[in-house]
């Protein structure tokens, strides 16, 4: 095999591929996160312990002793008991925590492969680090498609928030950006 010029440039096309796809998916993933995470938080976490403490309340304060007398006291733990049931099925159900923490993990290795990518100029700066290169190249490709392989799969939403993230300068470092500045007359 030739380690000559033209080897060197289809290495880095091949490179700044997976630069793009863990770029793409990186923010994919951290978005589905998020969500996951927020929603778990707001929908069942929060009202979850809302209640409870509420309900805890009304049974060990005199609060109980108040509204003993009332023909509703009993009818409302009950139905402020099933409610908190009801959140802590729906939580272990729905698997919020475990989804935002599959695509946390998927996203930080796809960002490590990422930085790596980031730095292949530096690391690869021409054809005479050609077959080391197609090592380096290889060994981002098993890495990515390991990474890809035990992720979960990137909802439709999250993927639309990928380019809204890039312009936002997400993937960008401000060494770059200073760099386009200067470089502009």
């Amino acid at each position: 095999m030739p380690f000559d010029q033209k080897h060197y440039e289809k290495v880095e096309k091949e490179m700044e591929r997976h630069r793009e796809d863990t770029e793409t998916s990186k923010l994919g993933h951290w978005c589905a996160a998020a969500k996951y995470e927020r929603r778990h938080k707001l929908y069942i976490g929060l009202p979850a312990t809302t209640i409870s403490i509420f309900l805890t309340w009304l049974l060990s304060s005199d609060a109980k002793d108040v509204l003993a007398g009332t023909s509703y006291l009993q009818p409302l733990l009950v139905f402020l008991g099933l409610i908190v049931s009801i959140l802590s099925g729906l939580g272990t159900f729905l698997n919020f925590n475990e989804q935002a923490l599959k695509h946390r993990s998927a996203a930080e290795s796809l960002h490590a492969l990422w930085r790596d990518c980031k730095n292949w100029d530096t690391d690869f700066p021409d054809m005479n680090c050609c077959k080391e290169a197609v090592l380096a190249v290889q060994n981002y490709r098993k890495r990515l498609n390991d990474i890809n392989r035990d992720a979960p799969q990137i909802p439709k939403w999250a993927w639309k928030s990928v380019n809204k993230q890039r312009a936002e300068g997400s993937t960008t470092y401000k060494n770059e950006e200073l760099k386009t500045k200067i470089s502009k007359p």
